[in-house]
């Protein structure tokens, strides 16, 4: 291979690179670097002092250490730059040195990002798709509205199933983070050590089963637009620890990385605990609970905007139209019924009666017939009582109904297993 040939490669590099002997002489450069560097052609011999007077590969030499990710101006470009030692036999031989523009790995990042979203990370509903002309409701989505407009940690309390992840969405898209990704997690889902990786990542090896290659957490994939972090209630204390560092510096480290990474991420928390009693129980840090709740959005239950339900039905059925065949309208007897109920699992637990009964229907009308089975739910309301016999009541009916699977009993109740297992262990009255 010629000097030609090598030239001709060096040239087709995307990086910039200039390489000197271990006499501070040029031993070559590619036409990206000397465009950067502002130096003439021709200048492969030459003592690079002549050009750079302080050069730091001169140092490179010295010490025979790599400096990896040097960030310098230079001609009013900024520029990352990588500098190591050429070994040959044991020996230092000469220096090289390659660097690329930050504008140029931002764009990469861009790109990177864009790929991301288009798999899957981003947010698909907006305020505007959130359903309800009630007062509770229209002044939440305002509220929400107003949120959107700052860069500020949101904390969003509300019950299962009342829609935090709805509004997290719509806040990310009514932001100027529109365009960047959305990243949910539900902290409840994992346990410790794997939402740990989920969210921080890890380098290859870091433990067993460790990816090829490492893995990049959900901090990295969110650089640019939001982090839902759901049921943030249920974080152990030692992620809370880690969680409330990254929100301090707005810097990440891999599991078993060294290398600190930069994110630019906005947080969207959402509980339907109580933090302040976790807190009492020290179950929660005060500290993060600080951190996270700047702005507070708290949602109204289903039972507090039950005017709403009629648009909600129609809403929900109009997705299951669109999914098959089926044309459906809905008798009045049906909003009735509805609006005698309590609702413990909110708005989830609406949509899986709505869809049962679509499921179940017999004409084009949904009427008194298709509500009957709701009426054992109606039997069992809880308006007699207080709102925590209505939720247990409603748990062992569910229960019941499934023969103790509690999955099954979990979709009944429009709520996730995580919940419903929660809930069990607060009302002690459930065993294994």
């Amino acid at each position: 291979m010629n000097n030609t040939h090598i030239q001709a490669i060096l040239d087709a590099s995307h990086d910039e690179i200039i390489a000197i002997d271990r006499h501070f002489n040029i031993t070559l450069v590619n036409k990206n670097a000397t465009e950067i560097l502002g130096l003439p052609n021709g200048i492969v011999g030459e003592k690079i002092t002549k050009y750079i007077p302080q050069s730091d590969m001169l140092r490179i030499l010295a010490t025979g250490k790599k400096e990896i990710g040097d960030i310098a101006t230079v001609l009013n470009r900024q520029i990352v730059i990588n500098r190591l030692p050429i070994v040959v036999d044991g020996a230092i031989v000469g220096a090289v040195s390659t660097f690329k523009e930050i504008t140029d790995i931002q764009k990469m990042e861009m790109r990177i990002r864009k790929q991301s979203i288009e798999s899957g990370l981003e947010a698909k509903y907006r305020l505007d798709d959130i359903v309800g002309d009630s007062p509770a409701i229209r002044e939440a989505r305002e509220m929400a509205e107003t949120f959107a407009r700052t860069d500020a940690t949101v904390l969003i309390l509300g019950e299962s199933g009342t829609g935090k992840e709805l509004f997290a969405q719509g806040i990310h898209l009514s932001s100027s983070r529109a365009t960047g990704p959305f990243v949910a997690v539900n902290c409840a889902a994992l346990p410790g050590n794997l939402l740990e990786s989920e969210l921080f990542g890890y380098d290859e090896g870091a433990f067993t089963g460790a990816r090829k290659g490492g893995k990049p957490g959900l901090f990295e994939l969110a650089h640019g637009g939001t982090l839902f972090l759901d049921e943030i209630g249920e974080m152990s204390l030692p992620i809370q620890a880690l969680l409330l560092r990254v929100l301090q510096e707005k810097k990440v480290r891999r599991i078993g990385g060294e290398r600190v990474i930069p994110v630019d991420v906005r947080i969207v928390a959402a509980t339907n605990r109580e933090l302040e009693q976790l807190i009492a129980d020290k179950l929660f840090r005060p500290d993060l609970y600080y951190r996270i709740n700047v702005l507070t959005l708290e949602l109204p239950p289903l039972r507090e905007r039950l005017q709403d339900i009629p648009a909600l039905t129609e809403a929900i059925i109009r997705e299951i139209e669109d999914r098959g065949d089926k044309r459906v309208n809905v008798e009045d007897i049906v909003y009735q019924r509805f609006r005698q109920y309590d609702w413990p699992g909110n708005v989830r637990e609406l949509r899986n009666v709505v869809e049962r009964m679509v499921l179940l229907f017999r004409s084009d009308r949904l009427g008194e017939a298709d509500v009957k089975f709701f009426s054992k739910k109606l039997e069992r309301n809880g308006r007699l009582g207080g709102r925590q016999d209505t939720e247990r009541t409603m748990i062992e009916y569910a229960l019941r109904q499934t023969q103790g699977n509690r999955g099954e009993a979990a979709k009944l109740l429009g709520m996730d297993r995580t919940t419903l297992w929660r809930k069990i262990k607060k009302h002690e009255k459930f065993q294994e």
